[in-house]
């Protein structure tokens, strides 16, 4: 027996005339459809800045490619610290989980859009029924199977829908761009791990070497007292030097373990081997950097940094559902049906006659809820505009963290050079010292001070020349330099910039 079942709350139509009822429901559904092309909220709209024009340095600004957009391999030069940024891209545990993230974005994506589309199933049941012997005298089984295909579907006239959707793919944009920032800062913590790293190993070796040249001026001293030369007070003076220097040892050699593990956690394993350089290896000034760089101007800025990215994505994402909770205040229309076969046999359950089908469609509509979908309404608001407070304070702070950097490559691009000069009268100091004490001309007290003030010369260029390689990685990772190719990105984020392209 055919089973008709038509149910419309706002409507009423005679089951007599079911042509007339399709026309309605046809003329309905163009009407929706019509209506879909609205979405409520505001469309977003860029945010005026007024960035300022250049930065306040006199770094090279000039309308061409800046070094913020130089992939990472063309701007580490370094042959001994390409392989260790490759190993941490592969195996930091931080980044891993930074993927993992994203992936879990783009599913996400995937589940809002879903609610764009009609949702369609199977239904399909089986029942055996016994009437009572108390009330039938004649009690028999009943069997009833019954297969249908359901279909629902919630129309989405006002764009709550869409807009959820434009949301999570400005969620999805926030989390890549989340990844890119710490890719950005795994390679340049690296770096500047590894220099700090290299600045304490020279570090080391300057104190042992002059250890060893102090004890060598301490056992000389011991026997040109014996000799009757010297007073026991300049062996006394040769032997504080000599100890004022083997004091430095302990702490140098203790920093250098703990860098060299805090560079292990970067690149995710216990016991990667990082091999010690000689000392005529770490004096060597290789090209680490391109030798000439342009910073750019300030509104490059806003398409090179991660983090400022991130930040318009996430104003992008509550700007859209400040349209969702605009919704709240208007109906929603759904619309259902099924429509399959049932039968007594299960065997001939597809070829039975017993057509069953329905169609309903129904409005929900807020009438009284205490102020709730206002306040939620005002809640959308103020986050938009806290997401707007945020994204120009990530670009204030953006800026100002170039103008920094610059000026900290500036200040260790004089420091360094000022340095190396007291390097080098040091140095001569100390030779026309140590050639005045052994001819008897100078004391001991003069051959000391020249010796006391080249190690600290040394120590401190070691230092300055570490904080202007840091000032080189600080600038460029300001600038939003760490570019990945194809081949360093992993899939989730290569599928995405093949199709960018």
């Amino acid at each position: 027996m055919d089973k008709f079942i038509y149910k419309w709350p706002m409507f009423k139509r005679s089951l007599s005339k079911p042509g007339q009822n399709r026309i309605a429901c046809i003329a309905l559904m163009g009407c929706t459809t019509l209506l879909a092309g609205c979405a409520m909220g505001p469309d977003y709209q860029q945010p005026e800045l007024d960035l300022p024009g250049q930065y306040h340095n006199e770094l090279q600004q000039g309308e061409g490619d800046n070094i913020g957009k130089t992939q990472w391999r063309d701007f580490y030069l370094d042959p001994q610290l390409q392989p260790l940024i490759n190993h941490a891209l592969a195996q930091n545990l931080d980044l891993e989980a930074m993927r993992s993230r994203l992936i879990a974005a783009r599913q996400r994506i995937t589940v809002t859009d879903a609610a764009l589309y009609p949702k369609v199933g199977i239904d399909a049941y089986g029942e055996r029924s016994l009437d009572s012997g108390l009330t039938n005298t004649e009690p028999s089984s009943e069997d009833e199977f019954n297969l249908s295909g359901v279909v629902s579907w919630e129309l989405d006239i006002w764009g709550a829908n869409r807009r959820r959707s434009e949301a999570e793919y400005a969620n999805f944009l926030s989390a890549q761009e989340s990844l890119n920032l710490a890719t950005i800062s795994l390679i340049s913590d690296v770096a500047s791990r590894y220099y700090e790293w290299l600045d304490i190993e020279q570090r080391y070796q300057i104190s042992t070497n002059t250890v060893a040249l102090r004890k060598k001026e301490l056992d000389l001293a011991r026997l040109r007292k014996e000799n009757g030369v010297i007073s026991g007070l300049e062996v006394r003076q040769a032997e504080v030097e000599f100890q004022s220097a083997k004091v430095t040892l302990p702490d140098l050699d203790f920093e250098r373990g703990e860098k060299a593990n805090q560079l292990r956690i970067l690149l995710g394993e216990f016991g990667y081997p990082l091999q010690l350089q000689t000392e005529a290896e770490l004096r060597v000034e290789d090209a680490l950097f391109p030798a000439q760089f342009n910073v750019g101007v300030p509104s490059e800025m806003l398409s090179q940094r991660p983090d400022v990215k991130a930040a318009e994505q996430a104003l992008i994402a509550m700007n859209a559902k400040v349209g969702v909770a605009k919704t709240a205040f208007f109906p929603k229309f759904t619309i259902s049906g099924s429509f399959g076969r049932e039968s007594d046999e299960l065997s001939n359950l597809l070829d039975s006659e017993g057509v069953t089908w329905s169609l309903l469609g129904g409005i929900t509509a807020p009438i009284f809820n205490a102020g709730s979908i206002s306040a939620q309404y005002e809640i959308a608001k103020e986050e938009s505009k806290q997401a707007l407070l945020a994204y120009r304070n990530t670009v204030l702070r953006a800026y100002f963290e170039v103008n920094d950097a610059m000026n900290s490559f500036r200040r260790s691009e004089l420091a360094i050079n000022a340095q190396q000069e007291l390097v080098a009268a040091s140095s001569e100091y100390n030779r026309l010292a140590g050639l005045r004490y052994r001819n008897g001309v100078a004391s001991s007290l003069d051959l000391m001070d020249a010796q006391r003030k080249l190690f600290s010369a040394q120590l401190a260029l070691s230092q300055i020349k570490r904080d202007r390689l840091l000032s080189m990685i600080t600038l460029y990772r300001a600038l939003g330099g760490g570019i990945l190719s194809l081949q360093d990105a992993p899939p989730v984020m290569a599928a995405d910039i093949i199709e960018g392209e």
